[in-house]
Parts: C-alpha cells; sequence; structure tokens
C-alpha cells in the first residue's frame, strides 16, 4: 500500500471568518438588543452560515490560504488541492489532508493556527 498519513480538519466559525462581498447585507436587530431603534438595521461585515453565497465567499478565503502556502487546485476538482508535499480535499469548512509523513501536515496546520494568533 501507499503507507499515506491522514488527518481532518473541521475551521471552527470558518464562516464568520470570511469578510462579505459584493451587495451589502442587512438584518433585523435580534431581539436581545432590547435598546437598539427597531427603525435601524444592522449591516454585515462578516458572512453568516445561512446566507446564500456563504459557500463560495468561505471556499475564496481558503482557496486563496491554500495557494498562499504553495498548494494549486486541481482544475477538474476544484476542491481538490495538490502542495510539493500535501494533498487537501475540501468539503465546505472541513479538510482532508494527505501526506507521505504526517510531520508536512502538522506544518500546514500549524500555518493556519499561526495565521490566526
Amino acid at each position: 500500500m501507499l503507507q499515506l498519513k491522514t488527518h481532518s480538519t473541521d475551521f471552527s466559525n470558518a464562516f464568520a471568518q470570511a469578510i462579505t462581498k459584493g451587495e451589502p447585507v442587512y438584518i433585523s436587530p435580534p431581539p436581545m438588543m432590547g435598546s437598539f431603534p427597531r427603525d435601524k438595521v444592522l449591516k454585515l461585515n462578516k458572512i453568516l452560515y445561512g446566507q446564500a453565497d456563504a459557500p463560495i465567499i468561505q471556499y475564496d478565503k481558503l482557496r486563496a490560504s491554500l495557494e498562499a502556502r504553495g498548494f494549486t487546485a486541481c482544475k477538474a476538482v476544484p476542491c481538490l488541492f495538490i502542495s510539493n508535499k500535501v494533498i487537501c480535499i475540501i468539503y465546505v469548512d472541513d479538510c482532508l489532508w494527505v501526506a507521505r509523513d504526517s510531520k508536512d501536515i502538522d506544518a500546514v496546520l500549524k500555518s493556519f493556527k499561526e495565521d490566526r494568533d
């Protein structure tokens, strides 16, 4: 067999980290904001999970982050990214990482953590 190492990740609050694009999105204030004027609305700066364009905005953010780390998107399968040592498969905000050496996966994941800190 190939003896490949794998690791799966789920990016917590991934949708809340991506910045909105295109048309501005406004929402009514939630009930817990009792003192907020009822005739006012809130403009979103970040996407919401149920927002129609949320998955593509999140994908674009993750794709840019992977490309900055030397990954290339597969033209036939856009959720497949390949670098010199690691393969990444994306499903919404979950990733499956594959490499010959788990240290290579760990290095990529560490770089994501450093970006967040």
